[in-house]
């Protein structure tokens, strides 16, 4: 039987912190002229206000990544992100794949940039992917891989795996940073 796992893109789900604690949240309002779906990395855009990346022209404009979306929010409405950037999320790879890859080390520290798609509109949640052929050690990515996904299901070194990621160019990461 091949292996295989399931192409399930479903944006990013905050899993624990670096320490071990559950993902803190804060209430932002989303921005006025756009929808945030549930796990949909998200940006500061002034006022107090948060958008999707979705918005914006390119993945690594993440110069302002605030969070991830806990849910679902229509515009101009009261949105619960994930803002803390010692989050470590889990995402759902592409459909690329490296079948020589049969260990987390070889992808571990690079920067994968976001394959970025509108929600689905049924169940309000991200079709956000890491865009597996894009891992790179360029800095401009969003996402800082850190494994894989510690789930039985989990085909490591195939098409769709389940990634283990933090915010790399998170917001206030770069605040205490300077």
């Amino acid at each position: 039987m091949a292996v295989t796992n399931i192409d399930n893109p479903h944006g990013l789900r905050a899993v624990r912190t670096l320490s071990g604690g559950r993902p803190p949240m804060t209430k932002y309002t989303s921005y006025t002229t756009s929808v945030v779906y549930e796990g949909d990395v998200v940006q500061h855009v002034g006022s107090g206000k948060v958008r999707s990346l979705l918005t914006t022209s390119g993945t690594t404009s993440g110069n302002y990544i605030v969070g991830v979306a806990a849910n679902y929010a229509a515009t101009n409405s009261d949105i619960w992100v994930y803002d803390d950037p010692d989050t470590i999320f889990q995402v759902n790879s592409d459909g690329a794949t490296d079948a020589g890859e049969s260990t987390e080390k070889l992808r571990r520290g690079l920067n994968a940039p976001l394959v970025i798609a509108t929600g689905n509109t049924t169940t309000k949640v991200s079709k956000y992917e890491l865009d597996y052929s894009g891992a790179t050690t360029d800095t401009k990515n969003p996402l800082k891989i850190i494994g894989f996904a510690k789930d039985a299901n989990n085909a490591v070194g195939y098409a769709h795996a389940e990634y283990e990621v933090m915010l790399h160019r998170h917001f206030y990461k770069q605040l205490r940073v300077k």
